[in-house]
């Protein structure tokens, strides 16, 4: 039987993964999930894994937890929105995982920004033997990065080319070691969170950076959400205030409108 090397993601954030290795690996599989159904008119919609594959003619197939795949030589999973429940690991060959921290700190959904608003330095990935508890499997490879001051995109940005690069030295057959040092878990954020309203300076400026692909962060300004993509340290005319001073947003969303930049939206109340 012709093993086969399996990739497992499910959103756009899956995509520069598969798309390394596509360019790496000639036997490739990949699983993703099945369409959902978004908008008004409930139009069934493919993800972005399932379009990438359709684009570049690879083989891809919607998750079976019941399944046993059996020409599965190894799989590796980035950003996919399932849990593995503990019958299919049992029955499948070795999962590994793509986590964008340096484990055992910021196991979880959210470790890029999470690790933004504590202000760390140092961030990376570590790809890991996925076991029967999260984030907490065997390590085989782990590469850092600087991310002092950096936004979350930019942060994934180089992630994803580092993999890129790392990829032809990660042994997906070593046996690995056990995580150890200080461990620290990360949650879910939801739209509240991204609220900068009642934040300090230093507050909205981490929340601006950290949720830039999540959210973005917003304001209520004029009595309407405001959201906010970046900002700038240069004090200027152009400002927000805050508690503690002002905020220099570059980019914005007007509530119901296209994205702009600040002078264009404050020119617009004129």
């Amino acid at each position: 039987m012709i093993k086969f090397k399996y990739f497992f993601g499910s959103d756009s954030r899956s995509l520069p993964f598969l798309s390394t290795l596509h360019d790496e690996i000639s036997n490739l599989k990949v699983i993703t999930l099945p369409p959902k159904n978004k908008g008004r008119g409930r139009k069934s919609t493919s993800n972005p894994v399932e379009t990438f594959c359709i684009e570049n003619n690879i083989d891809c197939d919607y998750f079976d937890d019941s399944k046993n795949y059996h020409d599965m030589e190894y799989g590796i999973v980035a950003s996919f929105s399932k849990i593995f429940p503990n019958y299919f690991l049992e029955n499948n060959s070795q999962l590994f995982n793509i986590h964008l921290s340096l484990l055992p700190k910021y196991r979880g959904p959210t470790p890029v920004e999470t690790a933004i608003l504590n202000k760390e330095i140092e961030g990376g990935y570590t790809v890991f033997k996925i076991d029967e508890n999260i984030d907490t499997g065997k390590i085989i490879f782990q590469n850092s990065l600087n991310i002092k001051n950096k936004y979350a995109s930019d942060i994934y940005s180089d992630i994803y080319k580092l993999f890129k690069s790392d990829f032809s030295s990660i042994d997906f057959h070593t046996t690995g070691l056990d995580q150890h040092g200080n461990t620290s878990s990360t949650v879910k954020f939801f739209k509240n969170d991204f609220n900068i309203s009642d934040s300090s300076i230093n507050e909205a400026k981490n929340k601006i950076k950290a949720f830039d692909i999540l959210g973005p962060a917003f304001i209520v300004f004029n009595n309407k959400i405001l959201k906010v993509h970046s900002y700038s340290d240069i004090e200027n005319k152009s400002r927000i205030e805050l508690s503690d001073g002002y905020l220099y947003p570059v980019n914005v969303t007007p509530e119901g409108k296209r994205k702009m930049s600040f002078d264009d939206y404050l020119r617009g109340l004129k």
